[in-house]
């Protein structure tokens, strides 16, 4: 995005909560964001959220379109996540569509812009193909990282066909899509009666518009075919193809990707307007943060999760096995390996948050390795798993035990013994001026692994604080966070196809529902990922000064090396 001189008004953004009659006479909850009116170009854009998302997801595009001259509105879809009417169960895609429809009837009503442009994204842009095809108050379509042909795309996630399985009878009353159970019956039969399900009805709908319609594939996309979609495109009579480099499915992954598309967009919207400013404005920063607060506490207080913390973590990480062939996975216990050195007799290894044991079971492998290099005479090597749920020390000991049992067979004979424990703890109570002391002495500790935790803290650099006080000098810690709007695609598209192939596809159902609702959590703030900077900031708070941070799994995540 060009840096460039910011027209009056930039900075006076405002937001102003809306509502309107959409489907069956359900409410639409959206916002209108808007400058001073002596800023407007007398263009609307309307952003749809994507499947899963709300239209907090939108602000920053939202309020970027603001600062170079546009009204917008951002909505939340009925019978979907968010402030709109209805259940996520009864979500359909032609009554999505209806939603944008009511949308374009109330801009049109109270603003009767020169020009109506519709964003859409991914699922939704489905529902953007239908809406621009039938109603010709819309001027312009963005398509991003736009699904054509949802039945293909279902199963190169799920690696199988939903659909089929649903006519064969075989699916259940309901289906899980990306973390939403979904009324499967009428799901599916809104589909086929809209002809939405597959590409055919899509490239039928394309052939309808009339007005200019962008489209952005992602290069790395997973999802969506590029050959189906320039199909798609193609049918369009103004149709534009451009390709976002660098980046699969979620663009948000990458700043880059994220300027390119804002660039590109923007770019759009503005087509036959007087080119006399060039430069892309960028939003306030601090007027942004604002408003993200205001509706993150909005959201926050409308979220509901049938199952506590505990219990969630507990089947997520049942079915999180299915990951340990992945090869993204290998590649990321092995950089942590790397990263946290060389074990040695005596050392004591705290894991915190240990999980399904994946790298208490690297630590034996290795000291297994190094045992016929250790002295004899050596003191007791310790290794201390601690995690929140009692699934999860179950399951690490479960992990552990064979190559526990063949260790100790091997170190009777060489050393003085190798010690195990396993503790319950709730890591949010840990330290901070109320909290309780993780339960080891000052100094005590060699090396530290707390693999993918101190998202799901709220106070993670209490825990850090803490991994400072138990180190000992020159003990190393690696923490890991997975990175903003990472692109969990990537790793969950080879680790699901693999769990098919074994027949473990009800894990991998489960584990793609999980990781549904995390996005949804981190959406709202009750998680959060870490940027590189982000991490290295929480050290150096904690205290620490010697600090590495690395990208691994798939470059999704971010992995830090502390020494104390």
């Amino acid at each position: 995005m060009i840096e460039g001189q910011a027209p009056a008004g930039v900075s006076e953004i405002t937001s102003r909560l809306v509502s309107f009659s959409g489907p069956n006479g359900m409410q639409v909850v959206g916002y209108i964001d808007e400058g001073v009116e002596a800023t407007w170009n007398e263009r609307v854009a309307i952003l749809a959220p994507r499947y899963g998302e709300t239209k907090k997801n939108n602000l920053q595009l939202a309020y970027t379109l603001v600062a170079n001259g546009f009204k917008v509105l951002r909505i939340d879809q009925t019978n979907h996540f968010g402030e709109s009417d209805g259940t996520m169960d009864q979500f359909t895609l032609p009554g999505a569509t209806d939603d944008l429809l009511a949308a374009v009837d109330y801009i049109d009503r109270y603003f009767e812009p020169d020009a109506l442009i519709l964003v859409t994204s991914s699922i939704s842009a489905r529902c953007g193909i239908r809406a621009s095809a039938l109603d010709c108050r819309i001027t312009g379509l963005v398509n991003l990282v736009g699904v054509v042909d949802l039945d293909r795309t279902l199963q190169a996630i799920y690696q199988r066909d939903i659909f089929g399985e649903h006519v064969a009878g075989a699916s259940e009353g309901s289906i899980d899509i990306l973390g939403f159970e979904i009324d499967a019956a009428n799901f599916h039969k809104s589909l086929v009666d809209a002809q939405m399900q597959d590409l055919r009805g899509t490239i039928e709908d394309a052939k309808k518009i009339k007005v200019p319609v962008l489209y952005l594939y992602a290069e790395r996309d997973l999802w969506v075919n590029i050959e189906s979609a320039k199909k798609v495109i193609s049918q369009c009579q103004k149709g534009s193809f451009r390709v976002v480099p660098n980046v699969g499915h979620e663009v948000h992954e990458q700043p880059e990707a994220v300027r390119f598309t804002f660039d590109e967009i923007i770019s759009f919207c503005r087509q036959g307007l007087p080119s006399d400013r060039l430069e892309i404005a960028k939003a306030c920063k601090t007027i942004l943060i604002q408003q993200n607060k205001i509706e993150r506490a909005r959201l926050q207080k409308i979220l509901s999760f049938s199952n506590s913390e505990a219990d969630f973590w507990g089947d997520y990480l049942g079915k999180f096995g299915i990951m340990e062939q992945a090869k993204y996975y290998i590649e990321y216990f092995s950089k942590m390996g790397t990263l946290i050195g060389a074990f040695r007799p005596a050392d004591v290894i705290l894991d915190a948050g240990c999980g399904n044991g994946f790298y208490g079971v690297g630590v034996l492998r290795s000291l297994s390795q190094h045992l016929p290099l250790m002295d004899s005479s050596a003191c007791p090597f310790h290794y201390c798993g601690i995690d929140l749920t009692d699934t999860g020390l179950l399951r690490s000991y479960s992990r552990h035990v064979d190559e526990i049992v063949e260790l100790q067979r091997e170190s009777l004979v060489q050393l003085k013994g190798v010690s195990f424990s396993y503790r319950k703890l709730n890591f949010d109570l840990v330290g901070g001026a109320e909290g309780r002391p993780l339960p080891f002495s000052n100094g005590s500790i060699n090396k530290v692994c707390s693999s993918l935790l101190i998202s799901y803290l709220k106070e993670p650099v209490d825990l850090l604080r803490e991994f400072y006080r138990v180190l000992k000098p020159g003990g190393v810690a690696v923490v890991s966070s997975m990175k903003p709007g990472c692109d969990m695609t990537v790793v969950y598209h080879d680790s699901v196809a693999a769990a098919y192939t074994e027949g473990n596809d009800r894990d991998a159902k489960v584990l793609l529902s999980a990781a549904g609702k995390i996005k949804v959590k981190k959406d709202v703030e009750l998680y959060h990922f870490f940027t590189r900077q982000e991490l290295s900031d929480l050290a150096r708070d904690a205290g620490f000064t010697d600090i590495e941070v690395y990208r691994s799994f798939g470059d999704q995540a971010n992995l830090m090396r502390i020494v104390k």
